[in-house]
């Protein structure tokens, strides 16, 4: 049996260095959102490892919200809007949560690497690769058994509909036990049985609205107090689904799938087929004689694991040198030809740009005028826009270019740089009126 989580809580879970400075253990993470108790300290990490603690703690309610975001789909010619509950715990369990979910990540890695599955099972994991890495692998593969088919699957409301009793029946296997852990229950519980405030609730309240908009890290107000306002607390009813957002949300879905994940891939092995999944969204290549076998061997993965595929989203591409389509992957655009950023992800950097230099005018010329400043600064927006940044756009998109070795990507972040700088420059040059040629 591993032994997550066990122990009185004195084992060295961090350390600190000779001249006094705490370092964090890796899956510590602090947060900085305003929830109903307050930012924990270097203090609570024993706690977050005594199993007889967390077997016995109360675990506070989660807050959710909605969030809205919007893909423009160029086939359909319009704009989609995608809603996606969001759930996040309190920051005591947060912080229990995040050392739970490491030690089962280590457990999951070590299964992976017993069962051939490394390179298949690519999200939510500490690989020292990125997104462009796999989809420029997928590329790669296409090309090396072109011409072949390309299928895309997503699942529908993933993590909404985890069956709970083959979530528990996997948890006990990847823990080598019979009987589940009473820390590791209450973690279990804490994210199938979940209970959950509303954040609108709280933003129109008159006395807990202006505590959430507070800028203070100091808690909302506690639980006792919420519930004498009146605020409603909804419980999971069913026995399926987790939240989307907790730390250890993502590992129980990778828990959840590793026995899918190798059934397929036996299946897509044996055809001399790829296989990839990035949370719910499933890649397969394979030549056109394997397609139909390795189509149905997944379709009936998901329904033996009580999952759905979104009919809408299941995709079909011949990928040959004669046909010019291409498939979405990881946020790239992949054919024959080479590869490219999709166009909604270099749209949305596009409308950034235009928005940080216009407040940047804004608030630099405000500055000028009052006389607190005699230019317009732009370093921060040099940093944002320019492959100088460590972590910009304008890097992730070199560094895509180079694993795809594609000139199109290159092509693409160079205009952005391009237009940045004329923006960037002329935002200190004077402004001359208006029907005046310049010298």
């Amino acid at each position: 049996m591993f032994g997550f989580g066990r122990g009185s809580g004195s084992e060295l879970i961090s350390r600190t260095l000779p001249s006094g400075l705490f370092v964090a253990p890796p899956w510590f993470k602090p947060r900085g959102y305003r929830h109903f108790d307050a930012p924990v300290g270097e203090g609570f990490l024993a706690r977050a490892s005594d199993s007889e603690f967390v077997a016995h703690r109360d675990w506070s309610p989660l807050i959710h919200y909605t969030k809205r975001t919007k893909r423009y789909k160029p086939a359909q010619g319009q704009t989609v809007y995608k809603n996606r509950p969001i759930m996040y715990a309190s920051h005591r369990d947060a912080c229990i949560l995040s050392k739970y979910a490491h030690d089962l990540s280590v457990a999951l890695d070590a299964r992976y690497r017993q069962l051939d599955l490394n390179r298949n099972v690519i999200a939510y994991r500490q690989l020292g690769k990125a997104n462009y890495d796999f989809s420029a692998a997928a590329a790669r593969f296409a090309l090396a058994i072109s011409p072949c088919v390309v299928l895309s699957f997503d699942i529908s409301g993933f993590f909404d509909h985890l069956d709970h009793g083959i979530l528990k029946s996997r948890l006990r296997d990847i823990l080598g036990v019979k009987e589940i852990p009473t820390d590791w229950y209450r973690v279990f519980r804490h994210v199938t049985a979940f209970s959950k405030i509303d954040r609108d609730d709280l933003a129109q309240h008159p006395v807990l609205g202006p505590n959430l908009r507070r800028a203070s890290r100091d808690p909302i107000a506690p639980i006792a107090s919420v519930k004498a306002h009146g605020i409603q607390i909804a419980t999971n009813p069913n026995k399926y689904g987790v939240p989307q957002g907790t730390p250890i949300s993502s590992a129980f879905s990778n828990l959840y799938m590793i026995e899918l994940d190798k059934e397929v891939a036996a299946a897509c092995t044996q055809h001399g087929a790829l296989y990839q999944r990035y949370s719910d969204d499933i890649l397969i290549v394979c030549r056109h004689d394997s397609e139909v076998p390795l189509r149905s061997a997944l379709l009936e993965a998901t329904s033996r694991h009580k999952l759905e595929m979104q009919a809408e989203k299941c995709e079909r591409m011949v990928f040959d040198a004669r046909n010019p389509a291409s498939f979405q992957y990881l946020g790239f655009d992949v054919s024959p030809e080479g590869a490219l950023v999709r166009p909604s992800s270099l749209a949305k950097q596009w409308r950034k740009l235009r928005r940080e230099i216009a407040c940047a005018r804004r608030v630099g010329a405000s500055s000028v005028a009052t006389g607190t400043s005699t230019k317009i600064y732009t370093k921060k927006l040099r940093r944002k826009f320019s492959p100088i940044g460590i972590r910009n756009f304008s890097r992730y998109a070199r560094r895509a270019a180079s694993s795809f070795g594609s000139v199109h990507i290159r092509r693409q972040v160079l205009k952005l740089e391009r237009a940045a700088d004329r923006e960037i420059r002329a935002l200190n040059e004077p402004i001359r009126p208006p029907h005046t040629k310049a010298p």
